[in-house]
């Protein structure tokens, strides 16, 4: 039975300052492409005045989600329906994701950082504790508040 036609991709995409020059378009796409997926990715440039339009936009167009970089990360937060784990503990928002009908914010900054060191860099060979806090401030006495 032949595939059924269908010229509606699925969109994601970057709200950005500087989108001109953000990269990240040929690699999201080239992945997209790599695993036969019908989706988009496109650079948004987007002030800070109209990051809600631009969160709006992207719920009213059903995206996927969308990444979010400076100056967005925490503004983002206002217009999102709930944050998971890593975004509540971080105060910030690098990537929300649709979840059903809600966008719920994310963050890898700090999960990307900490595998970027695994095996370069431990607490005690640094004498630092800073990767226990960020991990798990509750242990730290850290309020994050």
């Amino acid at each position: 039975m032949p595939k059924e036609l269908n010229f509606l991709s699925q969109l994601t995409g970057s709200f950005y300052q500087g989108a001109a020059g953000n990269p990240t378009v040929a690699m999201i796409e080239a992945a997209y492409r790599h695993h036969g997926l019908d989706w988009r990715y496109i650079n948004c440039e987007v002030p800070p005045e109209k990051l809600g339009d631009a969160v709006r936009g992207a719920r009213a167009m059903d995206w996927a989600g969308f990444n979010c970089s400076l100056p967005h990360k925490v503004a983002v937060i206002e217009h999102l329906d709930g944050l998971g784990e890593s975004a509540a503990i971080m105060r910030a928002v690098n990537c929300a994701v649709r979840r059903g009908q809600e966008y719920i914010g994310e963050n890898t900054d700090g999960k990307g950082f900490l595998m970027s060191q695994k095996g370069s860099l431990t607490p005690a060979a640094s004498g630092s504790s800073c990767s226990a806090q960020v991990a798990r401030p509750e242990r730290s006495g850290s309020s994050w508040r």
